[in-house]
């Protein structure tokens, strides 16, 4: 027998394809017969011509058999037996898809099938056996995405080949009319920095959706933990585009296994959302390789499937949201897309172990044609053996047998022949198809075409053939390289090692055959050889195609010999790479590696510089790992550098500053660590003392009253561009101490960061963060030193200090920063509430555009708060909560979707679609932060007063609402003082009324009075405010008025009484706000009704019920219904 022959691995023959050889031996020694490092040695010269002949002659059979497809190993069109049921699940998710989406009323979730099973074991070949369905679907779209050993550290690489894909195709599957639509949807639902992110891992995306202009100050402004999220949202949005456009849309994830950890945060992110059904997701992964984060997936999938009624990891703050499911109407959407893993998820998991005796037995009579069992029989149980019934295994060996003639076909005979002990001598039981494979190889294949797999198994699971011919030109002479090469891809293709994808593409026809040729030399080598092509490929490669390939180029050269600073510079930018597609693993893998191989790294000003970066880098992206230990090592070794100016450990510094404060919240330490930054770094001093901090403060008020302080357009355009790089640090280090100094209840320190901030930017150049100084300075004028005139023109240069760093292109964070602070603490108090829907939705996308999603969303619960107390119809209101809560969830911000979902139940009760009124699940005292107890103790004295639970409010109003109103001044535009006082004088006047007396006359004249001071008290603070020229509180004046005139008449009628109250009920309607106007015919109803003016009680009880109904607070109206017929009947 020839030991020469090549053998076709995993080879499926078609008639003709068989190819052995007699006479190939020039040039060509086997693998067996070299050395590793003859495989690396360039391939040496030959003669083309001669060569040439050898391999046209290896595509022609040693013997001419028969034309017959008798004669034939179908290997591809072999049934895949002992698969039926597998395969037919698989059918069955697809067929659940395409049913949801004819018919809405099914119950709708996401297809997610994972498989898992050995190599070798048919994963691939189930998981495809729909592909030809999903395809003849005029619209339908089958997308495949695979993940590769050689490649783990670069990100999302099989979602960038699918959806890749699915740009390229997208037009032709659509037509032009549907794709300008799936266009205009893309468009239309991503923003400009949901685009930007999409455009770094996705290849084409341009051909959807071309990059929208992306401001270049916003970048560096954006929180690394923000710039991941978006993306994640961003994605959700697109896939949710394109599964409206395509049906169905079946994504195919092959060896999760490998897949880098990024890939598996974004398939939680797909599988968990639960906006979109239409939508089949496939895995496959290897079952005795699964990695620990894949793990950890599919075990938490697997618990959430047991009851999908009890989330995960339900969180004490989270159950405010859980309580929400149970209530009815389409609020109990409320939970987030991405919450809780699994929840909205048909999982299917299926598990493909080995073939039966049987099985095998009926492979191989197939694939041999015969019809008589017992001549199968004998032949398949050796197969079985030497397979143990691997599908993989067992095409390889029947391939490698008929190469070796120990399975031929006797065209006299027409007959498929074997020798049984032939077989049983001369094949071995392996459980491990990579050692069958590289068997094979090594006995057969040519050391050019064992050259040539190499290198392609060195360039990932796809290849590109220009990357293959830069390293081939290399290897060869001149330009006879290029037609050996061509034949040789040509051989590759038709003995299966490799397929071709589209027209300049390669890949191997399986993982066992890429495995088998990597381990057929050693470790050293292989790396050698990495080292070989990443060189080639960093030179030849133009800019465009390197950045393109920058993750595979840094792949190959990490663990190799290259020279140090160039190989450092290299995993630097794949860092910055990574870390600007929130690939937060794979940027620590290649700046740790960077460090690693820098010599010398504190000495040089370059080395330097590459070495602060590098240690940067790698301690944000550790940070957003939650390694805080490593992250504040990192930056610790940077500060520690006597070598390192201190301005170059800035972003050290900041790294653990932003640690202290979002991570460990502890803002007393953020705070002292700032102080200290700016004193030692620049000799920015302030006192650390309360006496000194007092005095320090009246000094700044002094200063920020001073004409000076109040600049014109003209003057902050005069003033010069800050440039010192030490005040531009100092700058820096203010900003972070001052949200410090504001979380750490230090007021009178934050002022005085404050105009230190101002007076800088006026004494060393202009910055951008004067802006939010100056509207951080008028919330203070305005609600902590009552001083509203200043307040207003602080606000005013606010806005156009904005407009300035706009037009000098230094922005920045700052326009976000101002438009939160002013839109909560300035606006509301200076404009009419109604006017500001429109500038809080602006403000909101701003702030999502500039990527600053804690500002937006702070937004967007001011435009919640604004709309629930000014009277905004609770529908309107309840749908406004449904589309912005879920964002706060997927976008990881469970403290807003919290607090929001507190106004949703708050909307929930108003609207009966609770048996509750004022109370609030999830809100006990131990549960929550002050800050955030404190908000739901608003929202309760809110529904308390609009409830007519006046005992209730006015224990929680004496219990913590001078807290509030102490601790939170200007928070939700002054409101509390109005449902405070309502509550007091509400509570009162039921004391009067209940023992039948005048005010003066009352038993409980102690309890009495300490109401009625309470509501003096808020009534005098609604009062200064309307002075002060509140346009949102006349009416609540208006209402006071009329509450404290009915109490002091509250046993016999006063026309002063009606006439305020009349006017505070025309009042609260021409200001649109007719939860106000509806409280109020309430209160002037049971006002009459006390003094015995029945008839005109019940007209007026009449009008509040039709204003309550109007704002859509149902469960109000059935109160005053029943009371309605109370009075009716008394009457």
């Amino acid at each position: 027998m020839d030991s020469q022959k090549p053998i076709a691995v995993l080879k499926a023959a078609a008639p003709g394809s068989q190819t052995e050889d007699s006479s190939y031996t020039s040039g060509s020694s086997t693998i067996s017969e070299m050395s590793g490092h003859e495989v690396l040695a360039e391939v040496q010269v030959v003669d083309v011509d001669i060569l040439s002949v050898h391999l046209e002659q290896e595509t022609s059979t040693k013997k001419q058999q028969a034309t017959s497809p008798l004669g034939t190993l179908r290997l591809d069109q072999c049934k895949l037996y002992g698969r039926e049921e597998h395969i037919a699940s698989v059918q069955d998710g697809l067929f659940r898809v395409k049913q949801k989406r004819l018919n809405q009323k099914l119950n709708a979730t996401l297809e997610f099938v994972l498989i898992s099973g050995p190599s070798g074991s048919g994963k691939t070949a189930v998981a495809t056996s729909i592909q030809q369905d999903v395809e003849r679907s005029p619209s339908g779209v089958y997308l495949q995405g695979k993940f590769d050993l050689s490649v783990q550290k670069e990100p999302y690489t099989a979602f960038a080949t699918a959806l890749g894909d699915l740009c390229c195709r997208a037009s032709d599957i659509l037509g032009r009319a549907a794709f300008e639509r799936f266009q205009e949807e893309t468009i239309k639902n991503l923003d400009s920095l949901e685009l930007h992110l999409l455009h770094g891992i996705i290849p084409s995306m341009g051909l959807i959706a071309p990059e929208k202009e992306f401001r270049a100050d916003f970048r560096s402004s954006i929180k690394m933990g923000d710039q991941k999220n978006r993306l994640h949202y961003g994605f959700l949005k697109f896939i949710r585009v394109a599964s409206a456009a395509f049906c169905p849309l079946v994504f195919f994830l092959d060896d999760l296994q490998w897949a880098d950890v990024s890939s598996l945060e974004l398939l939680k992110v797909l599988i968990s959302d639960q906006e979109n059904t239409n939508l089949m997701v496939i895995g496959t992964y290897r079952s005795n390789e699964v990695n620990p984060d894949l793990s950890k997936m599919i075990q938490d999938l697997r618990l959430q499937q047991q009851d999908k009624k009890a989330p995960l990891k339900l969180t004490r703050q989270d159950s405010n949201r859980q309580s929400l499911l149970s209530k009815r109407g389409s609020m109990s959407k409320l939970l987030s897309p991405g919450e809780d893993l699994g929840t909205n998820l048909t999982l299917t998991e299926l598990s493909l172990g080995n073939l039966t005796v049987k099985e095998v037995e009926h492979i191989t009579m197939d694939l041999l044609s015969l019809t008589d069992h017992t001549v199968a029989a004998p032949l398949a149980q050796i197969l079985h053996r030497r397979t143990f019934g691997n599908p993989n295994y067992l095409k390889t060996l029947i391939t490698a047998l008929h190469d070796d003639d120990l399975l031929s076909f006797n065209v006299g005979t027409t007959e498929w022949c074997w020798d049984l002990d032939e077989i049983e001598k001369s094949s071995f039981a392996t459980d491990n198809v990579v050692d069958l494979a590289r068997r094979g190889i090594q006995r057969n294949a040519s050391k050019e075409m064992h050259h040539l797999l190499m290198c392609v198994a060195c360039l990932g699971s796809i290849c590109k053939e220009k990357c293959i011919r830069l390293i081939w030109k290399r290897s060869s002479v001149g330009n006879t390289g290029e037609r050996l090469l061509q034949q040789l891809l040509n051989q590759a293709v038709k003995q299966m090692f490799l397929e071709q994808i589209g027209s300049s593409q390669f890949r191997f026809t399986h993982d066992a055959v890429k495995e088998a040729v990597i381990s057929s030399i050693c470790l050293g080598e292989i790396n050698a050889l990495r080292q070989k092509i990443g060189g080639i490929l960093f030179e030849e490669l133009t800019e465009e195609e390197l950045e393109a390939m920058l993750f595979l180029v840094a792949d190959l050269l990490h663990n190799t010999d290259w020279p140090g600073s160039k190989l450092s510079q290299l995993l630097l930018r794949a860092a910055q790479k990574a870390k600007g597609v929130s690939a937060f693993s794979s940027a620590s893998f290649y700046a740790l590696n960077g460090i690693k191989r820098l010599r010398n790294m504190w000495h040089g000003d370059e080395n330097v510089q590459l070495a602060i970066k590098l240690h940067s880098i790698a301690a944000e992206a550790e940070r957003c790992l939650g390694n805080l230990p490593h992250a504040k090592r990192l930056c610790e070794t940077i500060i520690g550098q006597d070598s390192v100016p201190n301005i170059d450990k800035m972003q050290a510094h900041k790294i653990l500053i932003d640690m202290l404060w979002n991570e460990e919240e502890d803002f007393e330490v953020s705070l002292n660590y700032s102080l200290d930054c700016l004193g030692e770094s620049i000799g920015c001093n302030f006192p650390r003392g309360k006496a000194g901090q007092t005095v320090g403060a009246l000094r700044c008020i002094n200063y920020m009253k001073m004409k000076k302080s109040i600049p014109s357009v003209a003057e902050i355009k005069a003033l010069p561009q800050m440039t010192d790089p030490t005040r531009l640090f100092g700058m820096e280090l203010m900003g972070e101490a001052t949200y410090s100094a504001f979380f750490a209840g230090k007021p009178t320190l934050m002022l005085m960061i404050l105009a230190r901030r101002i007076q800088w930017s006026f004494q060393y150049g202009f910055h951008a963060s004067m802006a939010p100084a100056y509207a951080t300075m008028a919330s203070a004028f305005m609600h902590a030193l009552g001083d509203w005139e200043r307040g207003r023109k602080m606000a005013k240069v606010a806005v156009q200090i904005v407009e300035r760093a706009k037009e000098l292109g230094v922005a920045g964070n700052s326009e976000q920063e101002v438009l939160y602070r002013l839109h909560f603490l300035v606006n509301p108090w200076t404009q009419p509430a109604r006017s500001l829907s429109n500038q809080l939705i602006d403000g909101y996308k701003t702030c999502m555009l500039h990527g600053d999603v804690q500002c937006a969303f702070n937004v967007i619960g001011v435009y919640i708060f604004n709309h629930l107390l000014s009277g905004k119809e609770l529908n309107d209101l309840e749908a406004d909560i449904e589309y912005y809560m879920p964002q706060m969830i997927a976008l990881k911000y469970d403290k807003f979707g919290f607090f929001i979902g507190l106004a949703g139940q708050a909307v929930l009760n108003l609207m009966g679609r609770t048996e509750q009124t004022t109370m609030l699940d999830g809100t006990d005292e131990n549960d929550l932060n002050r800050q955030v107890w404190h908000q739901a103790q608003f929202l309760k004295r809110f529904l308390c007063a609009h409830f007519g639970e006046y005992k209730a409010g006015v224990e929680n109003s004496i219990k913590v609402g001078k807290e509030w109103l102490k601790s939170y001044p200007g928070v939700y535009f002054g409101y509390d003082a109005l449902h405070q006082a309502v509550c007091f004088y509400g509570a009162a006047r039921q004391i009067v009324q209940k023992q039948g007396k005048s005010c003066e006359l009352a038993p409980s004249a102690s309890q009495l009075s300490l109401y009625r001071k309470h509501a003096s008290k808020n009534h005098a603070l609604v009062d200064s405010w309307v002075k002060k020229g509140g346009p949102n509180h006349v009416h609540h004046l208006s209402i006071l008025d009329a509450e404290r005139a009915a109490l002091l008449s509250c046993t016999q009628m006063s026309k002063e009484a009606c006439k305020l109250y009349e006017k505070a009920i025309v009042n609260s309607i021409d200001g649109g706000f007719v939860n106000h106007a509806a409280l109020t015919e309430e209160r002037f109803a049971d006002y009459l009704w006390g003094v015995d003016v029945r008839a005109e009680g019940i007209r007026h009880l009449e009008n509040a019920i039709k204003l309550f109904s109007e704002w859509g607070a149902m469960k109000k109206v059935e109160q005053l219904r029943e009371k309605h017929m109370g009075m009716a009947g008394q009457s």
